[in-house]
């Protein structure tokens, strides 16, 4: 009989959630995934880390506002 192998999932999940001014109010976008921290790593140190990634790879956010920051164990 065969086995099912699953992949294994990151040990931590995150939502970060940011708004910046727009000519109509304001622009909302909120981003999720999952992570394994590097050992040594503080929540600050991702925080930081996930923000400046997404100004890398959205600029129009790079100076927006947090709205909403969760990390927590990927786990049930």
């Amino acid at each position: 009989m065969a086995t099912q192998q699953t992949q294994p999932q990151d040990t931590h999940h995150f939502i970060l959630t940011l708004q910046i001014p727009s000519s109509g109010g304001a622009q909302m976008a909120t981003f999720h995934n999952t992570i394994t921290p590097s050992a040594g790593m503080t929540r600050s140190d991702i925080y930081q880390g996930l923000r400046k990634q997404i100004g890398q790879d959205n600029p129009h956010l790079a100076q927006a506002n947090t709205v909403f920051f969760a990390l927590e164990r990927n786990e049930l």
